[in-house]
């Protein structure tokens, strides 16, 4: 695809420049929709506000699914390739956190403007400069802001969504808000278990030396950090959270912790997960306890070829769009096509920094090019 000429058809440079002239809205789109807060499990209020702009919008067959994802379809001319677009409702930051954004010369300062308030302004914005040029794209677009991306959710959304329309798509995009240069097509894998010991307990004098939980979760702990994992495929993990014991004078009777473990290919994780849950059992044999394993997270892994005809076709927009590109692996929403033998990458639509974090800001100078990367990707990805 020559993205050069396709941004000098008529109706694609209306639709451009229709994002240059309304650059402030987009950025207002994004304070809107951050100060809606979006706990991952709590999207539906930020959910109700999306569904009402696809259907100011024109989209057809405006949803709310059974996953709670906002859904919508804007039809192409055909008989293109269709495509699957999304942007996460859902934040980390708990129901009550301050998402009151602040301006700061060019940069919007708030919880969640970037990850992922801004991606679905752009998402919008893509649709409405579509609309104002005329552009109709090769194939049908099918859209979403899809709920439970982070944490625990687990891409539940996203796998609702793809599970509906995997058979009308040949690609699919996830878009993010930040790292407007970066594309994501290797997906990182990830197994995630709460891991809850008991034991007898009881007094820590009268019933000394009983078995205790947490002691028993210690040594499970230690074992697991002298674990070796490959560098290459990089494999992780990590004890995050830890829970256990009532007093300081009572054996625990119950201890849990929740295990991250990550790779970015499947064998690597499979082996360190047999691994890491072997040393669970152990530790509860020989603690003299019982052991509850609750699978609370399992996000795929998955890639495609940085030739794959999807990623040069993302490429050769950031070429002509002026942006250098770099790659690096992720785990996002794009992990489920990629699952579904969908390819799939991920995308963005600014910069800025401290995502997940209270200080998290977007610089708004770059959304223009951002909105601009989703919509010639679009046009350009439903012509092949």
């Amino acid at each position: 695809m020559d993205v050069t000429s396709l941004m000098k058809e008529a109706d694609v440079a209306k639709a451009l420049a229709w994002v240059n002239a309304h650059a402030t809205q987009i950025a207002e789109e994004a304070i809107r929709i951050c100060e809606i807060p979006a706990p991952t499990f709590d999207e539906a209020e930020r959910a109700k506000y999306v569904r009402g702009r696809f259907e100011a919008l024109g989209l057809k067959d405006v949803t709310i699914d059974a996953g709670g994802n906002v859904r919508g379809q804007r039809p192409g001319a055909g008989p293109g390739t269709g495509l699957a677009m999304a942007a996460h409702l859902d934040t980390v930051f708990p129901k009550g956190t301050d998402v009151k954004v602040r301006r700061e010369g060019s940069r919007l300062h708030a919880p969640g403007i970037g990850d992922n308030s801004v991606a679905i302004a752009g998402l919008l914005a893509m649709v409405e400069a579509l609309n104002a040029g005329g552009v109709r794209t090769g194939g049908d677009l099918y859209l979403a802001s899809n709920t439970c991306e982070e944490g625990l959710g687990d891409l539940k959304g996203m796998k609702a969504f793809m599970a509906d329309v995997k058979g009308k798509v040949a690609a699919a995009i996830a878009v993010e808000g930040m790292k407007v240069s970066r594309i994501i097509h290797v997906a990182v894998g990830s197994r995630r278990y709460k891991v809850t010991y008991t034991a007898r307990g009881g007094h820590s004098w009268g019933h000394f030396p009983s078995p205790s939980a947490i002691h028993i979760l210690g040594r499970a702990i230690a074992d697991i950090s002298r674990l070796e994992v490959p560098t290459d495929p990089k494999t992780t993990y990590n004890v995050g959270v830890i829970h256990g014991g009532t007093t300081v004078n009572t054996i625990a009777a119950e201890a849990d912790m929740l295990v991250d473990m990550r790779s970015i290919d499947a064998r690597s994780l499979m082996d360190l997960e047999r691994r890491l849950l072997a040393i669970v059992e152990r530790a509860a044999r020989e603690g003299d306890g019982r052991v509850k394993l609750e699978l609370v997270g399992d996000r795929p892994a998955g890639s495609i070829s940085a030739d794959h005809p999807v990623v040069q076709t993302c490429m050769a927009v950031h070429r002509a769009l002026g942006l250098k590109t770099y790659t690096e692996p992720g785990s996002t929403d794009h992990n489920v096509p990629l699952a579904m033998g969908v390819p799939g990458v991920c995308l963005s639509v600014t910069e800025g920094e401290n995502e997940h974090r209270l200080d998290e800001y977007i610089d708004t100078g770059p959304i223009p090019t951002g909105v601009k990367n989703i919509l010639l990707a679009a046009v350009a990805l439903t012509r092949r």
